[in-house]
């Protein structure tokens, strides 16, 4: 079972890389749910499910898992905001945006490992899933903000809008299920780690952008616009990227990898 559920890991890479070769071609499918992402994500869910299965635990621990799960999630982010046909030309941005984390988690040791003692409750899948899912939508957002500054369209950002607001939701409820985990685990809410800091950054960076959408264009703030707001959209995925990747990577805490 450990050797399918890899094969299922490989074929769900090869469906992301043939999305992201087809679109560079302009090659677009004539309906979402007949792409090789929709393949993709199909074969990725069958290898999470099946992983899950055989590690006993949701599988977002350690960093093969963390980049292929955040590759998943992005995945689903086409379906829930790309999916009309001006918002479609997103796709091309996107599939890079899927295929690259899922790229590079092939290049990691990708053995089953147990988890930590306090990592082992169920807020552990509800915390990390619902930071992914946020995630991900961020990875949307600048999809459809590269298209907006590019080409324009309502559609698209409106659909950009969403992106803030639906990724800093998830991602606002992500942080809520950690407190509580973090009281359960280590008897505090909040213990100052520099990942808890640099989700507050995180939080605080969306929740300014949700907030400022309510600005009319040329009031409030001079000089406030789409284009800014869609500017400010897509920035906030290195925001996220600093927060997910860098300080993980870079700095010693209880998230790091």
């Amino acid at each position: 079972m450990f050797g399918l559920h890899l094969v299922l890991f490989w074929l769900s890479l090869f469906a992301y890389g043939a999305e992201a070769g087809l679109q560079l071609g302009n090659v677009f499918p004539g309906s979402p749910f007949r792409s090789a992402l929709f393949g993709g994500v199909v074969l990725h869910s069958l290898f999470l499910a099946l992983r899950w299965a055989l590690s006993g635990h949701a599988p977002m621990a350690g960093l093969f898992e963390s980049l292929t799960v955040f590759s998943f999630c992005s995945a689903l982010a086409a379906f829930l905001l790309c999916r009309t046909e001006e918002t479609r030309a997103a796709w091309k941005p996107l599939s890079l945006l899927v295929a690259l984390p899922q790229a590079g988690a092939a290049l990691l040791d990708k053995r089953l490992t147990p988890l930590y003692p306090a990592l082992d409750t169920p807020w552990f899948a509800t915390h990390v899933g619902l930071s992914f899912l946020g995630y991900g939508i961020f990875a949307a957002g600048l999809a459809l903000a590269w298209v907006y500054l590019k080409q324009g369209g309502e559609e698209v950002y409106r659909a950009g809008a969403r992106s803030a607001l639906y990724g800093f939701s998830a991602f606002s409820a992500g942080m809520v299920c950690g407190g509580i985990w973090a009281y359960y685990a280590w008897g505090s809410y909040w213990i100052w780690t520099p990942k808890e800091i640099w989700s507050v950054v995180l939080w605080l960076y969306f929740a300014t952008l949700t907030h400022l959408k309510f600005i009319p264009a040329g009031s409030g703030w001079p000089g406030w616009s789409r284009r800014m707001e869609m500017g400010a959209t897509a920035a906030g995925y290195f925001v996220m990227l600093a927060t997910f990747l860098g300080v993980s990577l870079l700095l010693r805490s209880s998230h790091s990898f």
